[in-house]
């Protein structure tokens, strides 16, 4: 049986505890994104030691908000908490929201245009930027974690 989830407003002081006990010096806090429907309820970790998460691409960040969701117990994107440390993600999803405009200029001109190998994540926030267009779909393509993205003018 599951214990019983986590809920939002627990998880600054949990996240923090847990990364106090990993010997991390970080507190968190939750602060808009400017796009909630992207990315919503973003915690933002800071400290001395926030920056020990970022190495490798954020494998230890992603690692910390693996265990976040799993304490949540959610399934469903806009009640999950998303970590971020030092603006890493918000700066991601600015650069995707533009990646997702230039592709959506190449589909409307070429008919259709593919975005190289994204994690799921990245895949999900331009689905939904480009899910604003009336004029496109979006479709991901291939097998395994990370996939491409082809934009089709309908």
């Amino acid at each position: 049986m599951r214990k019983a989830a986590i809920n939002l407003e627990a998880l600054p002081e949990l996240t923090a505890r847990w990364c106090q006990e990993l010997g991390l010096n970080v507190h968190a806090k939750f602060e808009p994104s400017g796009d909630e429907e992207l990315f919503p309820n973003r915690l933002v970790l800071a400290g001395p030691d926030a920056q020990w998460l970022l190495p490798n691409k954020g494998q230890a960040l992603d690692a910390l908000q693996f265990l976040v969701h799993e304490a949540q117990g959610e399934r469903e994107d806009a009640k999950l908490a998303y970590l971020d440390v030092q603006a890493f993600r918000l700066f991601r999803m600015t650069e995707l929201k533009a990646m997702a405009a230039m592709a959506a200029g190449k589909a409307r001109a070429m008919g259709s245009f593919t975005l190289n190998s994204l994690s799921p994540r990245e895949r999900r926030w331009i689905h939904l930027v480009l899910g604003r267009e009336p004029d496109l779909s979006t479709e991901s393509e291939g097998d395994g974690h990370y996939k491409t993205l082809k934009v089709i003018r309908k």
